[in-house]
């Protein structure tokens, strides 16, 4: 399979796209993928008509080789608003089904939504996967080859809800559920692979279920591309089931600093600090964390996804972001992440893992902030390309 993943090639077939001008408070650039389609199939009027709409929509199907797998991903990209944009922040909704000839099939949908005046807001995480992914062991001292081809079929439903307190601060409730089908093992290694060991040999069925607390601070006005302001999660969260019925809990943390140097141009800094660990009993190991397995899978650019699992795992990446044409149509970035995860059952971080990167950009709606974005990164016996219409954090 290694031998395979450099003879992988992407090829960009932008088949269509289709968008509904919106209001926002951001300057993201003057031109966008629909004035290039508008000035060359109506050359009588090279002016885009602008609309003031509340809703815009982009879509981008294209196939796409991702490190070990091939196949196609198609993204879906809803932002709109609940209310006044003057005083309600844009709500998004993602739809970004993957198919791959690794016979991996990923029906992800994920939701950012404000109510009227920011009063209420929803964060949803909903999936059905069948995918059969690589493992590499657990802990720092996983191996630099696959051990195991561990294949599964998964369904996710997690929902929050938080109530502003007072600004930007918010408290609210988290429902998390998790079940686990058909998974079974093919081992690359004599002996018995860490999942073997860690789950006692056991491939039955699992359903995990429970609770979080949520506080969160968001001060960003754009969440597609934001320019500036912080946003900070903190979830606790409490689960009912594990390995053996063992109840375990988590903590789930996400900071990110916006800060922009330039009020005409988009010139931004972007640094993000992530945690996540488990305690108090012994989840299933697809509930360990791991690198990529964050809430919207952007972890790890540079890694295989899944590359690292452990019962802790620590991430900082930063990256900047800037506009190549005047125009604001196209653009680069430019990154680096460093992350490790724990030593089995300790929280001790020895072994740390450094990625770097760039990636290109092309402004798919100058309303909501989208990119055509296609970031490619590097580490050690590793590499990962990505491709989506947000930014990575």
């Amino acid at each position: 399979m290694n031998g395979l993943k450099n003879k992988y090639i992407v090829v960009l077939f932008l088949i269509g796209s289709f968008c509904q001008a919106q209001n926002d408070s951001t300057n993201v650039g003057t031109r966008d993928i629909l004035d290039v389609i508008h000035r060359v199939f109506d050359k009588q009027d090279t002016i885009r008509p602008e609309r003031n709409k509340k809703l815009a929509f982009s879509l981008l199907p294209v196939p796409v080789g991702v490190n070990s797998s091939t196949g196609l991903v198609v993204s879906f990209l809803t932002t709109f608003y609940l209310g006044n944009p003057k005083t309600t922040r844009m709500s998004q909704v993602t739809f970004s089904p993957y198919f791959s000839f690794n016979k991996q099939f990923v029906f992800p949908i994920q939701s950012y939504i404000y109510s009227k005046d920011n009063k209420w807001s929803l964060i949803g995480d909903y999936r059905y996967m069948i995918y059969p992914q690589d493992t590499y062991g657990l802990g720092e001292d996983n191996s630099d080859k696959e051990m195991s081809t561990l294949d599964y079929q998964q369904w996710r439903f997690y929902q929050f809800i938080t109530r502003q307190v007072i600004g930007n601060y918010r408290l609210g409730v988290g429902f998390l559920l998790d079940n686990y089908k058909n998974i079974s093992e093919e081992s690359y290694i004599e002996g018995e692979t860490d999942y073997y060991q860690y789950m006692n040999g056991d491939y039955s069925n699992e359903t995990s279920f429970g609770f979080a607390l949520q506080g969160l601070y968001d001060s960003r006005e754009n969440i597609i591309n934001p320019e500036k302001g912080l946003y900070i999660e903190a979830d606790f969260r409490m689960n009912t089931s594990g390995v053996e019925g063992d109840k375990w809990q988590s903590l789930y943390f996400d900071a990110r600093k916006y800060h922009s140097f330039s009020k005409t141009k988009h010139r931004v800094w972007a640094s993000r600090a992530f945690y996540w660990s488990t305690f108090g009993g012994k989840p299933h190991y697809l509930d360990l964390p791991s690198i990529g397995w964050d809430r919207e899978g952007k972890t790890g650019r540079g890694f295989t996804k899944n590359r690292y699992r452990s019962n802790a795992l620590i991430y900082f990446e930063t990256e900047y972001r800037t506009d190549i044409s005047r125009n604001g149509f196209f653009g680069a970035v430019f990154f680096t992440n460093i992350s490790s995860v724990s030593k089995l059952d300790t929280y001790q971080f020895k072994k740390w893992n450094p990625a770097v990167g760039t990636g290109i950009r092309i402004k798919w709606n100058k309303r909501n902030g989208s990119n055509l974005a296609l970031d490619y990164g590097i580490s050690k016996n590793d590499w990962s390309l990505r491709l989506g219409l947000s930014e990575n954090f």
